[in-house]
């Protein structure tokens, strides 16, 4: 993991077997230079600790500026020459993140040791930044890190990682000592978890001795993601000295390396080397030797962008500016709230390495107990103000982080367009345009939302008004999918053979179910167009999920023909796009309309990279989904059907939900989740043999949201197929955009 990609312990011994020589002849030099020289350390702990529980929830210490010697005379190369360092005053969290507070931002949590106090672990650099960003939106701050290049912008008023040096700085707590306490390493127990007494695990924050300051776990537990790129040179090359009287304070001072020692003089807030590969790590962790839980000890880790680099020891905690004394400085604002967050690290894919850790089977795969985490605590406390001091108030009154309000995550997205009334079926056929009309009117409050098919459907909206859910919800925008991702599931030929049948004006296309009009190509390929930018918003972080109203549905429709009223596999498609485009390799479908998906179960009826869930009536059209039909080869278990007889109710199908997906889904461990939603199954459904009320829609919702939200950060993306009786069908639809929304 860290130094050279073994663990922290490890990276200890062999550094220091290396380094060895070395290392006593800096330190011998170093210690004869400072011999004369005694410096300001710090403010020592006179009174007890300002702290404060910010609007999010979270316990933060406010650290003192201040000055002290960074480094250390006695240690390995890389800690040397000991330096002076000045610092700023800034809070940082009382304890580490913890894995609760990372998933209350609909984050994945790719902790190996779970537990909702236990520090947040295996995670790596870009993923500690962007949690940062999150944290910050959500107080109404404007957001430290760039979303594109993850530069970090000091004097912005949000959260960051901790620069090495206030890391150290507050770790010492105005001491001079190998760690917070004192030189002992066997006070350490007393202070830390580490290889001699945590028994190969993390344990929950907080109970251990805090330092002077009153921060907890700053040795061991996990180790720190610090803001700093690492360079083992670093501190004897960045050019320390004292100017003489004809050089400038800035001016250039011979470094380390050219043979001159230099005359320290102080740094006033270092912030790493400008390039390196790798960044900081400080503290020690779980399986760390009291040696590399020194204060001074620096690691590093290359796991910057990719979790599968990442350690089970690697933690972080954050801090954010505070003001220094004098005249107040100016408050900054968002200027953009809906500031999106490009979340680059999405996937959670299990870590390479030699040994079988808990959470993954034989052949390295994640199973329930490391796929997924508890369910996400939602609810944000208080607001700023709860101190054990009145000068963290006054601190608090010239940043105005008492007045800022949390700012509501992103909304759920719904996608529609009237191109999709204009795939015109023959008279009386179920799959008609008005079954759209019935749920827009629904979402937009209208009383007609329950007209019959023989009325005509409207071919143009109104704007939105005030009732329903309509106004709460992200408009999306459909757009014609390319002929290259219709292509992932259907051949060129049946796409062609589509358009040219729609070109027509009329007729069929390959079954007497499926009738085609001038329209129904350009509906189609915007259905799919709908589902794919659905999947952009979700990606983008502009919506949390999805609902998509489209038609024609996809579900039955196969490579190469249509049946059941459908043209185009629309999921199918939107899951080759995910995969494709975004690098999620593992999808689950859940499919609950009233017939089985043939078309999508034989589209990946091999491919153990999706897993295909469908509850169905049975016996009924089209003749597939028996229990039997379980994949075959390498998709072999990852289709999962549950055939119920006519008249099944809410419970039968939330049975088969609990008993069934939910086991499935958290060992498979989804990165996308899209669900096939027919609503055919309703108990006043003109063509199903169902007795599913619309509240039982919800509660299945809420299990494949709660999954989504357990297992791949909420990102969840809902596609219309079947209902047909347009009063239960809009109130369905209701209902499950309201749990969505919830």
């Amino acid at each position: 993991m860290v130094r050279k990609g073994v663990s922290l312990q490890e990276s200890a011994v062999a550094m220091r077997s290396s380094r060895g020589k070395r290392a006593g002849l800096y330190a011998l030099a170093v210690l004869v230079l400072l011999s004369g020289c005694k410096r300001d350390e710090g403010p020592a702990p006179s009174a007890a600790p300002v702290v404060i529980t910010t609007k999010s929830g979270v316990e933060m210490v406010l650290i003192p500026g201040g000055s002290f010697e960074m480094g250390s005379a006695k240690g390995a190369p890389d800690e040397t020459p000991a330096h002076q360092v000045s610092v700023g005053p800034f809070w940082m969290d009382r304890y580490e993140v913890v894995q609760e507070e990372f998933r209350k931002y609909q984050l994945p949590d790719p902790s190996h040791f779970k537990g909702p106090r236990h520090p947040l672990e295996q995670i790596n650099w870009t993923d500690a930044a962007l949690y940062c960003n999150e944290r910050s939106l959500a107080e109404g701050l404007e957001p430290c890190y760039d979303d594109q290049t993850w530069a970090c912008n000091f004097d912005a008023g949000g959260y960051r990682l901790p620069t090495e040096a206030e890391w150290e700085y507050a770790c010492r707590a105005g001491t001079k000592t190998a760690y917070g306490f004192g030189d002992s390493p066997s006070r350490l127990k007393a202070h830390a978890w580490y290889a001699d007494n945590s028994s190969g695990t993390t344990h929950p924050v907080g109970e251990k001795k805090p330092n002077a300051w009153g921060l907890y776990d700053m040795h061991g537990n996990v180790a720190e993601w610090c803001n700093d790129r690492y360079a083992e040179d670093y501190y004897s090359s960045m050019g320390v000295g004292t100017p003489s009287a004809k050089q400038g304070v800035g001016d250039p001072v011979p470094p380390m390396n050219t043979g001159k020692m230099p005359v320290l003089r102080e740094a006033q807030d270092p912030k790493g080397p400008v390039e390196g590969q790798e960044r900081v790590l400080r503290g020690g962790a779980w399986n760390s030797s009291a040696e590399s839980c020194r204060s001074a000890y620096r690691a590093s880790s290359p796991s910057i962008d990719d979790t599968c680099l990442a350690d089970d020891a690697i933690g972080f905690r954050c801090v954010r500016n505070a003001p220094r004394p004098g005249p107040e400085s100016p408050k900054r604002e968002i200027s953009h709230v809906g500031h999106l967050m490009r979340r680059r690290r999405l996937a959670l894919v299990p870590r390479a390495s030699a040994r079988i850790t808990r959470g993954q089977n034989e052949d390295g795969t994640p199973n329930a107990d490391a796929a997924c985490s508890d369910a996400v605590r939602r609810s944000f406390q208080g607001s700023y103000g709860h101190t054990t001091s009145a000068a963290g108030l006054d601190y608090l009154a010239a940043d105005g982080g008492g007045t800022m309000e949390s700012k509501p995550k992103a909304k759920t997205g719904l996608v529609y367009d009237d191109i999709y009334l204009q795939h015109k079926t023959t008279p009386g056929h179920p799959e008609a345009p008005q079954r759209l009309t019935a749920i827009m009117q629904r979402l937009k409050g209208s009383p007609a939302a329950t007209r019959s098919l023989a009325q005509p459907a409207a071919t143009a909206w109104p704007a939105a008004g005030t009732g329903g859910l309509y106004s709460g919800l992200t408009l999306l925008e459909p757009r014609v999918a390319p002929l290259k991702w219709l292509c992932t599931i259907h051949t060129p030929a049946y796409v062609e053979r589509a358009r040219s049948a729609c070109e027509k004006g009329g007729g069929y296309l390959d079954s007497p179910d499926v009738p085609v009009s001038a329209g129904s190509y350009e509906a189609a390929v915007k259905a799919v167009g709908g589902v794919l930018a659905a999947v952009d918003a979700v990606m983008r972080g502009e919506v949390r999920n999805a609902f998509c109203a489209i038609r024609p549905p996809g579900h039955h429709a196969m490579e190469d023909r249509a049946m059941g009223f459908c043209i185009f596999n629309n999921v199918a498609i939107g899951v080759r796009y995910v995969q494709q485009e975004y690098g999620l390799s593992r999808v689950l479908i859940v499919d609950w309309d009233v017939h089985h998906g043939n078309g999508t179960q034989a589209a990946f009826y091999e491919d153990p990279n999706v897993l295909y869930f469908s509850v169905h009536q049975c016996p009924f059209y089209p003749g597939t989904g028996a229990e039997a039909e379980k994949g075959r080869g390498k998709g072999l278990k990852y289709t999962i059907n549950v055939p119920l007889p006519g008249g099944a109710k809410d419970a039968d199908y939330l049975n088969a939900f609990e008993q069934e997906l939910r086991p499935a889904a958290l060992a498979f461990a989804p990165q996308f989740v899209f669900i096939s939603a027919g609503f055919d199954a309703h108990e006043h459904d003109t063509l199903g043999g169902m007795r599913v009320t619309a509240a039982g829609f919800g509660k299945l919702s809420r299990v494949v949201k709660r999954i989504a939200e357990e297992c791949c950060a909420g990102r969840l993306v809902s596609v219309l197929e079947g209902g047909y009786g347009l009063e239960g069908l809009a109130a369905s639809v209701e209902v499950h955009i309201r749990v969505l929304m919830d």
